[in-house]
């Protein structure tokens, strides 16, 4: 299945008062993993959304266990990776190395969501066929540029 590395420096605001990573930044460090994963896959959310007329993935499910601190000045490798495939969701897995000690290992969720018109809200979508395919895709690099 598809996967990517990238690297995070751990920066001073990104910690709490006793100097560790404050665990809410880890989310919106896994978000932007999905993102680089995407781009690593030739995929955009944007592109997704304009082409297949998507309004999201949003997360509907996270599973994560806090292992080991990460503080300033650390530098954490995050591996994401596809782990399964649904008619409308998919599956993702973030393990977090600092030093090479697994850090923080989470799995979520993602649904493939569209809005219906005729009932007035958002509903899944069936993930595009070409999605899944490059969903399915085998190999992994670091993904330059993405330190967000």
């Amino acid at each position: 299945m598809l996967a990517n590395t990238r690297i995070v420096p751990v920066a001073f605001g990104d910690c709490d008062p006793s100097g560790i990573v404050y665990n809410p930044n880890y989310f919106v460090w896994f978000d932007l993993s999905v993102h680089a994963l995407l781009e690593r896959g030739g995929l955009s959310l944007k592109g997704l959304m304009a082409e297949f007329g998507i309004d999201g993935i949003p997360v509907v499910e996270y599973r994560t266990r806090f292992l080991a601190p990460a503080r300033w000045g650390d530098e954490l490798s995050i591996e994401t990776s596809v782990t399964g495939l649904h008619r409308s969701a998919f599956d993702i897995q973030h393990r977090v190395f600092n030093a090479g000690v697994l850090a923080v290992d989470c799995s979520e969720t993602r649904v493939c969501t569209a809005h219906d018109p005729g009932e007035g809200r958002v509903r899944a979508r069936p993930l595009p066929d070409s999605v899944v395919e490059i969903l399915r895709a085998a190999p992994a690099k670091v993904v330059p540029g993405f330190d967000g």
